[in-house]
């Protein structure tokens, strides 16, 4: 081969490549179809629901503020903070079906409990409130052939006074495990109480993707958009090991863990507000899927060749309707775990509500089925 021709062939090879990145890089998802499965059916006055696949056909559901109903269709006070339920996989689209959530085990319990110091069982302190309130499912880590599950949440440390945040005292990291499959709802503890302390980002808190032997965790930085850090999976798909995490800062991975107000950890064309993080092979692209701000149920996407970006700027895909209560829409959510893994569609869910029989709020969950070109 000659000098010139390998020079041709070089540049060819360039060309090819940068043809293939910016290809990746401009992945532009068009919807195919919607339909609508009606609202998710509960036993439980059930506010913000996000979900994880935890064996191959069931689901768990994990969501926010839970109450009981009292005979006459009131919500029964307190609320309690969090609670699970399972579910098994929805119905084909060709004969679509309401969603329903397993009753859920020892009502009046929080699934993620909270810590001595955030005023149990309830979190109630005087006029204010400590509240476990999860932000995405648990990632499912490692599973075993008699159906042990290993996974993992990052669960803030918040105290609120009505909606206005007091303080978050960082991230707790809570184990959730299963023995073996079973009707029984998974175990939770608090593995290492503030994992990221409260002037560190929330890792894993807004999202978290599994990919290539990697755990992507996203967490929210001050100026609501996204950082990422990453932890190779070893044995049992363990994250306590702090050591073995990697934090995408100033363009580069390191293993120095950043601030919060660091400016170099912001992914450009992000969203904290709270969203689901996936992996589509359809596209080979990781993919965010989220709402714009209160009180809207208007989904977005954006997606990326790579976990730290480029991230496209996100495009409007789908509106849902509102509820005509005091918080009308919210909590957009995608649902991969509700799929079977090509990204040939997605399912997403919203909050909204409406006025209960007192003039509480009565939560409803939307269940839709988005396919895509």
């Amino acid at each position: 081969m000659t000098a010139m021709s390998s020079r041709h062939l070089s540049y060819g090879f360039i060309v090819f490549s940068c043809i293939l990145v910016a290809a990746a890089r401009t992945v532009t998802p068009e919807v195919a179809s919607i339909t609508n499965y009606g609202s998710v059916l509960d036993q439980l006055n059930r506010d913000s629901c996000s979900s994880s696949r935890w064996t191959p056909s069931v689901v768990l559901w994990t969501c926010r503020d839970s109450q009981t109903f009292q005979p006459d269709g009131n919500p029964v006070d307190p609320s309690i903070a969090n609670t699970a339920s399972f579910s098994t996989l929805p119905s084909s689209p060709r004969n679509p079906q309401n969603l329903t959530l397993s009753p859920p085990q020892n009502v009046g319990e929080l699934f993620y409990k909270l810590e001595a110091d955030e005023c149990p069982p309830l979190g109630l302190c005087g006029d204010s409130r400590w509240v476990g309130w999860p932000d995405t499912g648990p990632v499912v880590t490692s599973t075993g052939v008699l159906g042990a599950v290993n996974a993992y949440a990052f669960i803030a440390r918040q105290q609120l006074s009505g909606l206005a945040v007091v303080q978050t005292d960082g991230y707790s990291l809570y184990r959730v495990t299963s023995a073996h499959a079973g009707p029984q709802l998974p175990t939770t503890k608090v593995e290492v109480s503030a994992f990221w302390s409260r002037t560190e980002i929330g890792y894993g808190s807004a999202g978290s993707v599994l990919h290539n032997g990697y755990a992507y965790l996203y967490g929210a930085t001050p100026n609501r958009k996204l950082a990422v850090a990453r932890a190779k999976l070893g044995l049992f798909g363990r994250l306590e090991d702090k050591k073995a995490y990697e934090y995408w800062v100033n363009g580069a991975w390191t293993r120095n863990a950043p601030l919060l107000n660091d400016t170099s950890i912001v992914l450009e064309n992000t969203s904290a507000i709270q969203g689901t993080i996936y992996w589509s092979p359809k596209w080979e692209s990781f993919v965010w899927i989220g709402g714009d701000f209160f009180p809207n149920a208007n989904f977005y996407v954006s997606t990326s060749p790579k976990a730290e970006g480029p991230w496209t700027p996100a495009q409007l895909f789908y509106s849902g309707a509102v509820g005509n209560g005091s918080l009308p829409a919210y909590s957009a959510i995608a649902h991969p775990s509700l799929t079977d893994g090509t990204g040939d569609y997605i399912f997403l869910t919203w909050t909204k509500t409406r006025p209960a029989p007192n003039g509480a709020d009565l939560y409803d969950t939307p269940l839709v089925r988005v396919d895509w070109k």
